[in-house]
């Protein structure tokens, strides 16, 4: 590389004047000396080029964009195809395309075939995970798309598997390439690592080359390299800390919180349709006052899910489960502009109209229905009511400053140790970890999206079925 540069400087010599070599001389001369001056330069266009065109699992794909006629600049061999050649590669090349299409349809087959198999035995993979959605669609979902692949109810067997993989260091790092935390994250760490690719790029290869062009450049204040110290930084490091660990405490209170009173409500509307076939010998009142329950809960979920994602599915449980003589109930509670009052009323309506030898023993029934108000009452207020956003902002304006000017800061550290390229990836990792921090206080904000709900009323319906013997063949 380093003779044909010089025989470029040579060419160069004898075919221009004394005037226009000083550039030309002097980026010789850094390459001459300082080889890895330029390497910052290629790296963040590398990067900035891989984050926006490449695939993420696999970037080889990325390249079947680029036709064969764009790669010819990228090589360094004289050119010795003909027009028939041309042709011949072309006609491979279709063939090639061919046979990588089928292979991939192929794959996507053989991927299904694993994915159904695994649901059978029960082991490789789980219905409506995020790793049978990844083998479906062949890409791993993140973001508001990857949080319904989210509402994971545990088993014996994941258990086990959970207990395990914490010593499996391998493949937890193996792991962070299918994360959602880590794609959701691509924009800030990509950002950050530009931010240090561009001190790279100014301290060790713009700003001499400025200077050794025109030297007067250095009595301007601000043409200097571009270095931070390290004081700073050591001393706001405790405040941001608190800040990430305040709000990702507040974040996963709230989870907790919204999981406690789901099931206190699964419990109390066991409770009910138990008290009401105990207390009462008329199976059908108690089969409707266990529709009255799953429909409170249905209700609830309702309120709390995106209506884009559960209205549809809303209307055709209730229609399922109201049919026949009560199917005016169902469209009574489903057209009230308020679902989960009217469920609520209804409840309530079932339960006092069951036929028990003493009213009284209905009393504590009614606790239990009171007790669903009030942890209705709390999800709403989770629901309604996120971190005070000045807090979320003040620390996200906070996090974002720091990890930017973080890269200015390493610089010196690391050209201490002869490793200033090291500030790249050290600044991306910290980025990684520090925007990884806040994005999951970001995700346990909104806990009723993660939560399987859906698994909730389906413990509500099959209460009602084994309590009050609803085992109707049309349910």
């Amino acid at each position: 590389m380093r003779i044909y540069l010089a025989g470029l400087f040579d060419l160069i010599t004898n075919t221009t004047g004394p005037d226009t070599l000083d550039p030309v001389r002097d980026i010789t001369m850094l390459i001459h000396t300082r080889p890895l001056s330029f390497l910052p330069a290629v790296v963040s266009i590398v990067a900035l080029f891989a984050s926006h065109n490449f695939h993420f699992l696999s970037p080889v794909s990325a390249f079947s964009s680029l036709s064969p006629r764009r790669l010819v600049g990228f090589s360094t061999r004289p050119p010795t195809c003909t027009a028939s050649r041309i042709k011949s590669n072309e006609i491979n090349i279709e063939s090639n395309t061919t046979t990588e299409r089928n292979k991939k349809n192929g794959k996507r087959k053989e991927s299904k075939r694993r994915l159904s198999d695994g649901i059978k035995k029960g082991r490789e993979v789980r219905k409506g995970s995020l790793k049978a959605a990844t083998i479906e669609t062949g890409k791993v979902p993140y973001g508001e798309i990857s949080r319904k692949y989210r509402r994971t109810v545990f088993q014996h067997s994941d258990w086990v598997e959970h207990r395990s993989s914490n010593s499996r260091i391998i493949k937890n790092l193996q792991g962070m390439f299918f994360s959602g935390v880590v794609r959701q994250l691509r924009s800030q760490v990509g950002t950050v690592a530009a931010a240090a690719a561009f001190v790279l790029a100014w301290n060790l290869g713009i700003f001499p080359y400025l200077i050794n062009l025109w030297p007067g450049l250095q009595s301007f204040p601000f043409i200097t390299p571009i270095t931070l110290p390290s004081i700073p930084f050591t001393l706001s490091s405790p405040a941001l800390g608190l800040l990430l660990v305040f709000r990702t405490n507040a974040s996963y209170a709230r989870w907790m919180e919204a999981r406690t009173a789901m099931a206190k409500m699964t419990a109390h509307g066991r409770n009910i349709i138990r008290m009401g076939s105990t207390f009462s010998d008329d199976e059908e009142a108690v089969q409707s006052l266990g529709r009255a329950t799953w429909l409170y809960y249905r209700s609830v979920m309702n309120q709390l899910s995106s209506p884009d994602e559960d209205d549809d599915l809303y209307l055709k449980e209730v229609e399922k489960v109201y049919h026949g003589s009560d199917s005016s109930i169902g469209q009574r509670v489903v057209n009230s502009p308020e679902r989960t009052l009217a469920a609520w009323k209804q409840l309530s309506v079932e339960l006092h109209s069951l036929p028990v030898p003493d009213p009284k023993a209905l009393i504590e029934s009614d606790k239990s229905i009171i007790i669903l108000g009030d942890c209705t009452a709390i999800c709403e207020k989770i629901y309604s009511s996120p971190v005070p956003l000045v807090y979320t902002r003040h620390t996200a304006r906070f996090l974002s400053l720091w990890a930017l000017l973080l890269p200015a800061a390493l610089y010196s550290a690391f050209s201490d140790l002869g490793m200033v390229w090291g500030i790249l990836p050290a600044s991306s990792i910290l980025a990684f970890f520090l925007f990884g921090v806040d994005e999951l206080a970001m995700q346990l904000e909104e806990p009723f999206s993660i939560l399987p709900m859906q698994s909730f009323c389906d413990q509500i319906l099959l209460a009602s079925e084994i309590l009050a013997g609803n085992t109707d063949d049309d349910e």
